[in-house]
């Protein structure tokens, strides 16, 4: 299993009348976490674009346990825990600053090429990538 961990201000733009973060923000939370744990292997979604690999989401599942507030420092725990094929599951939970699980959820990417925009396995430098991070075939 891969894991890293991304903070997160809430700032004021992302809140509703109540102060509370606006259900659509998580995603954006996600994506950030996603971004930042590929920039930390040592590539960027840029870098997997000009070598001919797209990857849209295909499916965002979220569960939504305690609010967080305007301010609050959030704490982005981002796993990847299988092997891709033609599909990766980044899977994510969202803690307050005492540690309170305040959201979970799971986004799944798909692999394509970016000249046909036909479905693709993993291309073979990335799966090295992750195995170099200590994620295993057997996960």
């Amino acid at each position: 299993m891969i894991e890293r961990r991304t903070q997160i201000r809430v700032r004021y733009k992302e809140t509703d009348k109540m102060g509370i973060v606006h259900h659509s923000n998580y995603v954006v939370y996600f994506e950030t976490a996603r971004t930042e744990l590929l920039r930390e292997m040592g590539f960027t979604y840029r870098q997997m674009e000009e070598r001919g690999v797209m990857m849209p989401v295909v499916d965002v599942a979220l569960h939504y346990l305690a609010p967080a507030y305007y301010d609050d420092l959030l704490t982005v725990v981002i796993r990847i825990e299988h092997m891709p094929k033609a599909r990766i599951e980044f899977r994510s939970e969202v803690y307050d600053e005492a540690g309170k699980l305040l959201n979970r959820g799971c986004v799944t990417l798909g692999f394509m090429d970016s000249v046909t925009r036909r479905p693709c396995r993993a291309p073979q430098w990335f799966t090295d990538i992750l195995r170099r991070e200590g994620l295993s075939d057997d996960e």
